[in-house]
């Protein structure tokens, strides 16, 4: 067996420079095709951080907050622990607000992966879970909808279609709760 390299990634010294507003929360990619830049089309409060952790002493000018995503595989997961474990050991200034997780493929996971995305959700305060969307292996990323946070939950109503999946929503909706959670402390210095 051989040791697998640990994943890190350069936390910025300076913001990004975006139009204001900017996203109320980073999407951290664990690994190349983690789901960064589809989830970053579908939900308009969130943009990719481009593998670097927010600056997060600049809040007035760029939001602290970051979610970590990665693909529900041994590595993908291997590699989102080691950023989490990252954040806590580097004691960096951004919020790491959680873990969202992209299903890699249709079916239930197996054994070992499930295992190990236990133990890497209980290493952070939330974790949010996409499940398969068989239709995004042939969709334009440019084409997907996005969703809006200040539009709310979509009411469902029998034989209605939701552009943007469930779980899309619903993770959005948490990570919007987190941020909102976090809020009385962003200005406190905690």
């Amino acid at each position: 067996m051989t040791a697998r390299e640990r994943t890190s990634v350069d936390a910025r010294i300076e913001p990004y420079t975006v139009p204001t507003p900017g996203p109320a929360v980073w999407l951290l990619g664990a690994h190349g095709g983690s789901g960064v830049s589809t989830l970053a089309q579908y939900w308009d409060f969130a943009d990719d951080a481009q593998r670097q952790w927010p600056c997060g002493n600049a809040r007035e000018i760029e939001s602290p907050y970051a979610v970590v995503v990665c693909r529900e595989t041994i590595q993908g997961l291997s590699s989102a622990h080691d950023l989490i474990l990252e954040h806590r050991t580097r004691d960096l200034p951004c919020e790491l607000l959680g873990l969202v997780t992209v299903a890699n493929a249709a079916g239930p996971l197996p054994k070992d992966v499930r295992q190990l995305r236990s133990i890497v959700t209980g290493a952070v305060a939330a974790h949010w879970s996409i499940g398969w969307h068989r239709f995004l292996a042939s969709a334009a990323r440019s084409s997907l909808p996005t969703w809006r946070a200040l539009d709310g939950v979509p009411i469902q109503t029998k034989g209605a279609v939701i552009d943007v999946p469930e779980d899309v929503i619903a993770a959005g909706v948490g990570i919007v709760t987190a941020i909102q959670s976090s809020l009385p402390t962003l200005w406190s210095g905690q």
